[in-house]
């Protein structure tokens, strides 16, 4: 009976919001903490406002803190918004609908897939997390169990076994523990009254002792058409799910102390049971938003608990050289600290962000291995700090050549992505840290095309975007923050114009096997955003996706202009007889540097977007210091 991925939903009526909420759409590193759809945050605003909750423990979570497109193949377009709490993700697969959908989580988790369409029949397969169920993360919680410790004994749709069931245990009272090593054991002396087993579900299999139940069943004051009310607190069906374990005991360290807990794992959430918890705060919901971003962003670090990411201003100079381009990070006293030391020139074109600094890199490309070659490549946080002739400092090679992981290409693109050296250049991370876009001549002909990172979520194969069959040349792209659309130059007639396009992916199985292998992606809704006789170049979008700055010469002389995202509303910034070109914008949205050579050679300025007025000179030397990165 395959009922656990039913898809449970709720119709959320933009009445019931609160009338001063603000909405806005929470791109990753714009604005985190804001609601990425009205219809959020009227189903958070109705459990979780300051108007209700008072001194009652979270259902989601104190603000929301990172949004997405993430792929499902159900979606129009195979992309749906994602928003994720403490407690849970929701989800929006159909935005014409008005429903937001609660995640199941929990059964990915647990089951080792990535649920991308309406069945888990036909699911990307990846592993089960060994996150802790209860407690603090894994590096300060030795002691619970994960995820994977739960799979043999819970209950989710699979072609090769049979759904695991428990027997009914209808009045018996809770002693069962489950360690990290998933065996099972015995402690009669938390067998408690408010543990006793008061319900059986048929569907899935398994018990729910009162203590969760008069939880899920619980009344109190919620939000309801711009009023508080006293009313059930939640759909426990919408918000959990069925039950997919029974409960158990666990050891998990808690703060700075290792206690008892009992947890039960739903589809959508966990509840767990500390008995010397304060009064309100004894049954809570599990981090399970926070366990899953863990799960398959790792390399993203934890933003409910860190600041924004932080990049520095980055830029190439020949000032050691007197001939090729290595990077420098700016110090701002009109130099800047060395970063790379190679025979050949290394440009940076975007970044890792992550909230782990450790894990925060730096794309580049290079002519390092072959001086006639540019190639990608990869920095870590080391090598930016402290240049990479630092100790642990590396720069790990993307373009596939010898030594990548060829696995993740299908059969049927060994061809274009067979291993040899080509130009490949331009990598532009996607804002979930799992993708880059790279204009590559894999194929003979420069081509935009869409790669995996390694130790991301493999989802995506190797993918060509465009198809070159007219000699074009392509540069600068770029993603929307919310990785649904991207944006590049190309010259196919004479001059550089600046282009957009929306993402699509389309699934690949493997024969015989019933579920994904992988996406492959490709473009849609292509939009010419500049279309004129002049050049337009070095496109960047805005941290908050609604702008674009580049550079253009339609007035005579390189200058640089920002525009709507949508192309529309071009203002020029800069007005000088020099050249000014490759703008990026600063983290905070409000400021671009730049590269001129007023002053006779290429030197990195700042000016505000406001009003044009430039700020600052970053360098001040007799040297070439060109393809400024800041915050991309």
């Amino acid at each position: 009976m395959r009922t656990v991925h039913r898809v449970i939903a709720i119709l959320v009526l933009v009445a019931a919001m609160l009338t001063n909420t603000t909405f806005l759409s929470a791109a990753p590193f714009a604005n985190r903490n804001a609601f990425a759809d009205p219809r959020f945050a009227a189903i958070w605003t109705r459990t979780d406002s300051e108007a209700v909750r008072g001194g009652r423990t979270w259902y989601w979570g104190p603000e929301p803190w990172f949004d997405s497109a993430e792929i499902y193949t159900d979606s129009p377009q195979t992309l749906r918004t994602v928003q994720y709490f403490d407690k849970a993700r929701m989800e929006i697969n159909n935005p014409a609908d008005g429903i937001v959908t609660n995640g199941l989580l929990v059964v990915e988790m647990v089951s080792g897939r990535l649920q991308t369409r309406d069945t888990f029949l036909f699911d990307y397969r990846y592993s089960c997390a060994n996150t802790p169920v209860a407690g603090n993360p894994r590096s300060a919680n030795p002691v619970a169990p994960g995820y994977c410790q739960f799979t043999s004994r819970a209950t989710f749709d699979d072609n090769f076994r049979e759904p695991y069931r428990d027997p009914i245990r209808l009045k018996e009272r809770i002693s069962t523990t489950i360690d990290m090593n998933g065996n099972l054991g015995e402690r009669p002396d938390l067998a408690r009254p408010e543990t006793t087993i008061v319900q059986y579900s048929s569907i899935t299999g398994h018990n729910i002792p009162k203590i969760f139940w008069d939880f899920m069943n619980q009344r109190g004051k919620v939000v309801e058409n711009g009023r508080v009310v006293t009313a059930p607190i939640v759909d426990w069906l919408f918000t959990m799910g069925y039950p997919i374990t029974d409960p158990y005991w666990v050891r998990a360290v808690v703060g700075d102390t290792e206690r008892d807990v009992l947890v039960q794992l739903f589809e959508r959430r966990v509840l767990t049971y500390t008995p010397n918890n304060p009064a309100g705060y004894q049954v809570e919901m599990g981090n399970v938003g926070q366990h899953y971003f863990q799960w398959r962003y790792p390399h993203l670090g934890m933003p409910w608990a860190a600041p924004d990411p932080v990049t520095p201003l980055i830029y190439a100079s020949t000032i050691d050289t007197g001939s090729h381009w290595e990077l420098y990070r700016a110090t701002f006293n009109g130099s800047g600290q060395r970063l790379t030391y190679n025979p050949a020139e290394t440009v940076a074109y975007s970044w890792l962000r992550s909230w782990d600094p450790a894990q925060q890199m730096l794309a580049i490309d290079s002519r390092r291995k072959q001086p006639e070659y540019r190639q990608v490549y990869l920095m870590n946080n080391v090598a930016v700090e402290q240049g990479e002739t630092a100790a642990n400092a590396t720069a790990t090679q993307m373009s596939y050549i010898d030594g990548h992981d060829f696995s993740l290409i299908p059969p049927w693109q060994y061809d274009e992505f067979q291993s040899k050296l080509v130009n490949e250049f331009n990598p532009t991370v996607s804002p979930d840290g799992t993708k880059l876009l790279v204009v590559s001549e894999r194929m003979g002909k420069p081509n935009i095309t869409v790669w995996p990172i390694p130790q991301t979520t493999h989802l995506l194969f190797p993918s060509r975007l465009t198809n070159n069959v007219s000699n074009c040349r392509y540069e600068s792209p770029s993603w929307s923050p919310n990785g649904r659309s991207i944006y590049w130059v190309s010259d196919c007639d004479g001059n550089f114009e600046i282009f957009s396009a929306d993402l699509l992916y389309r699934p690949r199985y493997s024969k015989g096997i019933p579920f994904v292998t992988g996406f492959r992606a490709e473009l849609t809704n292509i939009r010419n955003l500049t279309n004129n006789a002049a050049n337009d170049r070095f496109a960047r979008v805005s941290p908050d996706g609604t702008q674009i700055a580049f550079a253009s010469d339609r007035d005579g002389n390189w200058e640089i202009y920002v525009m709507n995202a949508d192309g529309s509303n071009v203002r020029r910034l800069t007005d000088h007889s020099a050249t000014d070109d490759a703008p990026t914008w600063s983290p905070d949205g409000r400021q671009l540097a730049f590269a001129s050579d007023r002053d006779g050679d290429f030197e990195i300025y700042i000016l505000n977007v406001s009003d044009g007025v430039i700020t600052q000179q970053v360098t001040q030397n007799t040297a070439q210091d060109r393809w400024p990165l800041w915050a991309q």
